[in-house]
């Protein structure tokens, strides 16, 4: 296990469980812990024995969004926003820093991401939340827009998650209200996948993505990067990455696993190679 101030990290069975560990803020994120969970998943990128991840939250929430002590500057100046000392170059190319760049980096991860939902999933948690490949949440999940109630527009790619998730009026009835959304509701407006008994959330998550672990790794992680690429190329395009990527995936030893097992009639045996 890894452990640090505001998070720990685990592997067992190829999956990875990223857990957010401040209980006591509903698991706000800050500038420092988004730093952290960005170089995590960009290590966890080239670590081939975590074939899926699951995110979630200690205690009574995945993530209430940014933290509000930390945002208003009232704990210290705001980095790229109030701060006028030192800090990287390319987070001086956005503001909203490592906060931002968290969704990119659950995307850029290139490897199935499961959130396990509960409790207040709110703001830059519910950006990271529809980040991620699959919702597993238990009756106690309220999703929100958050941003909005402070004045704030979207921000952590929610405005480009929301629309290609749920409904395009759902989207916008969400940064235009934040009204938040049960369980139930968003279930039904597919902002969650399944919808689990209470205190199950993780369970769920864990299991789906132990069925994924033990799959076929890159040609599962080449099917995701498609679909991603699918939703802003066309049909030529896409066939053109098809064929290419079938290539690839055609040269690992889980094809030559996956055609013996056909031809033996037993089930296969991948090792993500």
């Amino acid at each position: 296990m890894t452990t640090s101030a505001e998070y720990t990290f685990e592997v067992e069975a190829g999956v990875g469980v990223i857990t957010i560990d401040r209980p006591k803020r509903l698991n706000a994120m800050t500038w420092d812990l988004a730093t952290e969970l960005v170089a995590l998943l960009l290590a966890l990128r080239t670590r081939d024995e975590v074939r899926a991840i699951v995110l979630t939250g200690h205690g009574r929430g995945f993530c209430s969004g940014a933290d509000a002590a930390f945002f208003s500057g009232a704990e210290r100046p705001l980095p790229g926003l109030a701060d006028t000392g030192e800090m990287p170059r390319y987070q001086r190319k956005s503001p909203a820093g490592p906060f931002a760049e968290l969704t990119r980096a659950i995307v850029g991860v290139e490897k199935p991401v499961i959130a396990a939902l509960h409790g207040p999933v709110m703001g830059a948690g519910l950006a990271y939340a529809l980040a991620c490949d699959r919702r597993f949440a238990d009756p106690t999940t309220k999703m929100c827009a958050a941003m909005v109630k402070l004045g704030f527009s979207p921000d952590c790619g929610l405005s480009y998650f929301l629309p290609r998730v749920t409904s395009l009026s759902t989207a916008l009835r969400m940064v235009e209200t934040a009204d938040v959304i049960g369980a139930e509701e968003a279930l039904r407006w597919g902002l969650i996948d399944e919808l689990t008994a209470e205190g199950e959330d993780l369970a769920a998550a864990v299991d789906y993505a132990r069925v994924v672990a033990r799959g076929p790794s890159v040609a599962v992680d080449l099917g995701r990067r498609g679909v991603h690429k699918g939703l802003s190329s066309n049909l030529d395009a896409m066939n053109d990455y098809e064929q290419v990527a079938c290539t690839m995936a055609a040269a690992t030893r889980d094809a030559r696993e996956g055609m013996d097992a056909l031809r033996d009639k037993r089930p296969p045996v991948f090792r993500g190679h």
